[in-house]
């Protein structure tokens, strides 16, 4: 890579370059677990409106109408009646808030507690405060469907803020005593199906999990005994598989029948499952616009090309074409992206300029990958 005119100017600015790779030679491990999950595999929400008490004057109660006739609800329901919203007037030590708990993705059970998520409306700050007792339902909750309707947890307990510079968000550790058991299906008509995460998705991948699984599990006990009995019939028996790539983001698995009744440790050992191959990453190259770093993953190259740099002088990416004696070109040798951004880091231009040059690359078909935009 050849440079004209270029070091004149000496930029006061680095861009952080980040090369995603791993040592030569170095083989990961990766287990279906890690790249994918189990349909049914889920959280769930539950949410409610409570009060919280015993604040230091940094309540709501005094000017929030919705406070207002919650604490007028609440004493109501324990006989002691409020008459006039006047005398609510000073309860700057009350805030209404919204409660909300996440029910583990493998479920629950009645009785476990799990943690509650409290955030203010009006209040200046929930410090010191206990919740009361607030009943929990789905988020999605409807008038017409007495299904959502039911109370499935209660919350409270003294608030917690994890974050002293926000003071209008706390969490109750254990604050949540749930009233139902909460089981997820993972199992259908005797198969269960596995879903890759958004990084991993794509036929490669699905096809290289169901391969992988299928040389791990496969029975042969199970083969040989429905062989004997197709050749006793006269006919002709394919090995079934375990695991079939239904798309690039689902594989099925059917479970053995023999493992239907105690599915588990079946299910288990598909996880643990480790992917002996993998596939090439796909060329691509990452911008984080807010922080100016570039990533990169794959091969990815660039065609020759001479680049002009503002203030700096003109860079030549890789050899240029050869002519033959008729005029034509006779092809000229790429570069890798890596020896770019070396050569680039070493001029140290400015981020925006470092952006600026990918992306005229980019346009121009010169750069030979995926451009990705983060923030």
């Amino acid at each position: 890579m050849s440079t004209t005119g270029l070091g004149r100017k000496r930029m006061h600015w680095t861009l952080a370059i980040v090369v995603l790779a791993t040592a030569a030679g170095a083989v990961a491990e990766v287990r279906v677990q890690d790249i994918a999950r189990l349909q049914g595999q889920r959280t769930n929400k539950l949410m409610g409106y409570g009060l919280v008490v015993g604040l230091n004057g940094t309540g709501d109660g005094g000017k929030n109408e919705h406070t207002m006739r919650a604490l007028m609800a609440i004493h109501r329901k324990f006989h002691q009646p409020v008459l006039s919203a006047d005398e609510l007037k000073n309860a700057n030590n009350v805030a209404l808030v919204v409660v909300e708990a996440t029910i583990p993705e493998f479920g629950a059970r009645e009785g476990q507690t799990i943690d509650v998520a409290v955030s203010a409306f009006s209040a200046k700050s929930i410090k010191g405060g206990r919740l009361l007792t607030t009943p929990l339902q789905f988020t999605a909750f409807d008038e017409n469907d007495p299904a959502t309707q039911q109370i499935l947890g209660f919350a409270g307990g003294w608030v917690d803020l994890p974050d002293l510079s926000v003071l209008t968000r706390g969490i109750i550790r254990g604050g949540c005593t749930l009233e139902a058991d909460f089981f997820y299906n993972f199992i259908l008509d005797g198969y269960v199906t596995l879903v890759l995460d958004e990084e991993h998705a794509g036929f490669q991948w699905a096809q290289l999990v169901a391969r992988a699984i299928n040389h791990e599990l496969i029975n042969p006990t199970e083969i040989r005994a429905q062989a004997r009995k197709a050749k006793e019939a006269g006919r002709v028996v394919v090995a079934p598989s375990v695991a079939d790539a239904l798309g690039p983001k689902n594989i099925r698995v059917r479970i053995p029948p023999y493992e239907l009744a105690k599915p588990a440790g079946f299910i288990s050992r598909v996880l643990q499952t480790h992917v002996f191959m993998t596939p090439k990453q796909p060329a691509r190259v990452c911008i984080n616009r807010t922080t100016g770093h570039v990533s990169f993953t794959g091969a990815v190259t660039i065609s020759p090309t001479i680049l002009q740099l503002p203030g700096l002088g003109t860079l030549a990416v890789g050899s240029a074409p050869a002519k033959s004696r008729g005029g034509a070109a006779q092809g000229g040798g790429g570069v890798e992206f890596q020896e770019l951004l070396n050569t680039l880091s070493k001029l140290q231009l400015q981020p925006a300029q470092m952006v600026e040059t990918i992306e005229h690359l980019h346009r121009t078909g010169t750069l030979h990958a995926q451009l990705i935009y983060m923030e």
